[in-house]
């Protein structure tokens, strides 16, 4: 939750929007888009792919806390396999018999698996830290005979002392990096395993792993050496191109053989590996969050979404899980990542990314370095996507807040060295500052650092770094955030959070419920029923007052319906402590809800994201400073019936402000200008390319099954590949008009693998005014500049089949092709094709498809119409409608 400061700006938004508009609508929340490398799109109920993996945890290094961090973020059900290790320090006895050092290392592998489980399955490789005795590696050359018989005695030992089956072994480790300790070849591997295999029956059953290679560049290379033996396939990515990596595993699944990583080190790993027919996979150090929850989703869902950066070595991904949560991730190499800029867009409904939105898109970069393990910080992180009829009312930005118990009442407090709660007093140890962990912190960011008012270097830490419930929170003062001082936050419901730990995975707590001083604050795991109160806070500002009463409910919900959009109004709730109001809507004949609006500060709102042809439901609710939710206003119901229409005009007389009264207000960049050279009403938008001037339009704005795009355009550059508009959500997927894609002026359609191109055999002509259409329907695409046809061919285009988030004027989705220069003047869209006629008739601005708007007694505060129903910023002479009534400005 927003600090007041935050507050107070989320609400100055919606004010200036009422300022520019006349009341709030869906285009207060349209965000332009910046730099981005990559975009993944994606529908949160679309089918999704779902895999075949297997996950596991690391001991060949060995690390019980490393251990115990994997199992609490994973989920002990989600490792299905460990990773172990054989030494060559001794020699065996008669070949056969293993040293103390060796049984002693195996007894304690073992019983470190044995946390997870008595029976976990185990992949076998070789220790590094053991080095190799002579008896193993003579002149730099690995001795095959005594290698395998090393193999074969450690196999044998787990076998009769153990639970734990073990299902593969890998002779070597990294042999293409560890070749004086090692000795090994692509070929002494192979010998290894073939001994194996003839000499001992124990592996019938156990799988051998061949490559196992540091640098992916070489796993291929080692593997084929022994492609007749080896049952499965191993690389590490610690080196080597992403084109590599991706070509290894898709080359095993060709040959149906498995694909194993036993050494991962970030989620890309994992996101790109499993895309190219990977199967196993094992964590060498395991780090928090990210890793942990993509374990558990991939095993427990469906992949809706995946796009890579082959050059960069990043790569991202959208999950949906079976109980319906949706989560996305990045990740990057933990050596050769560079900082990668990647955009989710969600076409079908507005969501929120981490408590961002409403949106249909977000952006995120992930930190990355300039070279091999220069400037490098392993960087992956995850998003959770959200939506419905409970969102957290704010994203959490930086702030001062006061954190409160809801089993206690009592907010958390510093009391000596101890994490206690406390009655409010206002003291500065009772305060928090909280703030998103910064990118480069090392490994997973997706944390926030919260540091004591009275003291930045004060943090709330998780005593002796413990992974074990009832641990006790400390105030510890170091330079931070340390692993056990940074936490994630899970929204739970009617304003509340989880607050988990970094290293732990475990809950923050109150020790009781009780409201007397000092309660203790510590760790525990997810609890039922009301004990759960104990793990619920809410984050307030440090100047509101924590009660749990809710404001009323707003009365009257009304809707207006219009041609594109709906308006909506109610009567507003008389509480002081009101904040704000948010919208709910749902379609009729669904049970599900979304959220699509928020920090409104007046009762009244306009919804120009709805489409033609649906109807819909509608409720509000209140929301208090506090955080408390009203219960939900009455459902007022809204029919779009589809009719064909303006559906938007853009005059650019001075604003972007949307002419017809469906309010698709549009919002530009930065510097505009509005020029006097013109050809229809006042003015003229100035766009220069350079500066990467453009104009977003609403989101729904050219989904229409049918469209027309008219505009006047004056070119003023001779730039190749300028869009004059590009609607659609990615470069794969988007529709555009060029003036010149270097032999004429064209239009182009794509959705996937289908592209139209229609050729217009003509120029745009440079600094001269002309009128531009593009129609789009039955099966026809059209081009006219100043009302003649130019250009005609048969498509099968549908826009609606687009479903076109990202609308721009002025530049393209690919940040690879110039902006636009130029002046642009009365743009419109239509929903459906216009004949030649009509777009002679708009020539000559002649056209009036736009109704009067439809009061129904309710005031259009600020608002004004021309006679024939053009929405105005501010009146004009002649006749007016002015709050639904005709008046005449003099």
């Amino acid at each position: 939750m927003m600090s007041r400061l935050l507050w107070f700006g989320l609400a100055w938004v919606a004010l200036q929007a009422e300022a520019q508009v006349g009341r709030p609508t869906s285009s207060m929340y349209l965000t332009l888009p910046s730099k981005t490398d990559a975009t993944l799109v994606f529908n949160i109920d679309s089918a999704g792919q779902r895999f075949q993996l297997t996950w596991g945890l690391d001991q060949a290094w060995i690390n019980e806390q490393n251990l115990r961090k994997g199992i609490n973020h994973m989920g002990r059900e989600n490792i299905g396999v460990g990773r172990s290790a054989f030494r060559t320090t001794y020699a065996l006895t008669n070949d056969s018999v293993l040293s103390a050092d060796q049984t002693q290392h195996l007894r304690q592998r073992s019983d470190m698996f044995n946390i997870v489980r008595a029976d976990l399955p185990l992949l076998f490789t070789a220790d590094q830290e053991a080095g190799s005795d002579a008896y193993f590696v003579e002149d730099n050359k690995a001795n095959v005979p005594h290698w395998a018989a090393n193999i074969n005695s450690h196999v044998h030992w787990m076998q009769a002392n153990t639970n734990h089956k073990v299902i593969a072994v890998a002779p070597f480790n990294e042999p293409d990096y560890w070749i004086k300790e090692e000795g090994a070849t692509a070929n002494t591997q192979a010998e290894v395993a073939r001994l194996l295999k003839e000499r001992y029956g124990r592996f019938d059953e156990i799988a051998i792993v061949g490559a196992n290679t540091l640098n992916n560049d070489k796993a291929w290379a080692w593997f084929a050496a022994g492609n007749d033996i080896f049952d499965w396939g191993n690389t590490h990515q610690l080196a080597g191109s992403m084109a590599n990596y991706a070509a290894f595993h898709s080359s095993l699944a060709d040959i149906g053989r498995t694909g194993c990583n036993d050494e991962m080190h970030n989620v890309a790993e994992a996101m790109v590996g499993l895309e190219y027919g990977m199967s196993v996979g094992i964590w060498w150090g395991f780090d928090s969050r990210t890793r942990g929850e993509f374990c558990d989703i991939s095993r427990h869902g469906q992949r809706l979404a995946y796009v890579e950066h082959r050059n960069n070595w990043t790569a991202a991904s959208v999950w949906r899980h079976d109980d319906g949560r949706v989560k996305a991730f990045i990740g990057s190499s933990e050596r050769q990542g560079v900082t990668t800029n990647y955009r989710f867009v969600s076409p079908d409904r507005e969501v929120y990314f981490d408590g961002h939105g409403p949106t249909r898109f977000f952006e995120i970069s992930i930190p990355g370095g300039n070279g091999y393990q220069n400037g490098q910080v392993n960087a992956e992180r995850v998003v959770d996507v959200t939506w419905g009829d409970d969102v957290q009312p704010a994203a959490i930005e930086e702030g001062v807040y006061k954190i409160v118990n809801k089993a206690t009442g009592n907010v958390v407090a510093i009391n000596g060295s101890a994490i206690t709660q406390q009655k409010w007093t206002g003291a500065v140890t009772q305060q928090w500052t909280i703030k998103p962990c910064s990118d480069r912190t090392g490994g997973d960011y997706s944390f926030y650092d919260i540091e004591s008012l009275s003291d930045a270097s004060l943090r709330i830490n998780v005593k002796n770094f413990s992974t074990f419930p009832n641990a006790e929170l400390i105030a510890w003062k170091q330079n931070g955030p340390t692993s056990n001082e940074q936490w994630y936050l899970v929204y739970a419901g009617n304003g509340y959070y989880f607050l988990r730990n970094r290293e732990s995975a475990l809950y923050m707590a109150s020790a009781g419920t009780v409201s007397t001083n000092n309660v203790r604050v510590t760790q525990t795991y997810l609890q039922e029923g009301e004990a759960v109160d104990k793990l619920l806070w809410r984050l307030l500002p440090i100047n509101v007052e924590y009660e749990t009463t809710p404001p009323a409910k707003p009365l009257n919900l009304k809707c207006e319906v219009r041609d594109a959009s709906v308006a909506l109004s109610w009567t507003p709730v008389e509480d002081a402590d009101v904040s704000g109001y948010m919208v709910l809507r749902s379609e009729a004949g669904s049970e599900e809800w979304n959220t699509i609006a928020r920090g409104l500060v007046s009762p009244q709102f306009v919804d120009n994201s709805c489409r033609q042809g649906r109807q819909y439901l509608y409720k509000v609710k209140a929301i208090d400073w506090a955080q408390n939710f009203s219960e939900p206003s009455n459902i007022a119901d809204a029919e779009l019936v589809h009719k064909e229409t303006l559906v938007a005009r853009w005059q650019m007389d001075g604003s972007l402000l949307d002419d017809t009264y469906n309010e698709m207000d549009a919002v530009g960049s930065h510097d505009f200008e509005y020029v006097d050279d013109h050809k229809a009403g006042g003015k003229a938008l100035r766009l220069i390319g350079s500066r990467k001037q453009h104009v977003r339009l609403p989101v729904e704005v050219a989904s229409s099954e049918e469209l027309t795009f008219c505009a006047w355009v004056n070119l003023r550059s001779s730039a190749l590949r300028q869009h004059i508009f590009d609607f659609g959500n990615d470069e794969a997927h988007c529709m555009y008009l060029t003036p010149n894609n270097g032999s004429g002026m064209q239009f182009v359609y794509r959705n996937g693998d289908e592209t139209t191109t229609v050729d217009c055999g003509l120029h745009l002509p440079f600094i001269e005014w002309k009128h531009v259409a593009v129609t789009i329907g039955d099966g026809i695409v059209d081009v006219y500049v100043d009302g003649a046809e130019v250009a005609s061919a048969k498509a099968s285009v549908r826009p609606d089949l687009l479903r076109p988030v990202l609308n721009y004027l002025g530049r393209s989705q690919s940040e690879d092709e110039p902006y636009f220069t130029g002046y642009l003047d009365d743009v419109r869209i239509y929903n459906y094709r216009l004949t030649a006629d009509k777009i002679n008739e708009v020539m000559a601005d002649t056209a009036s498809e736009v109704q009067l708007p439809s009061v129904s007694g309710q005031k259009n505060i600020g608002r004004y119409f021309t006679a024939d129903g053009i929405r105005r910023s501010d009146t004009k002479k002649g006749i007016m409608m002015i709050d639904g009534k005709k008046v005449v400005v003099n």
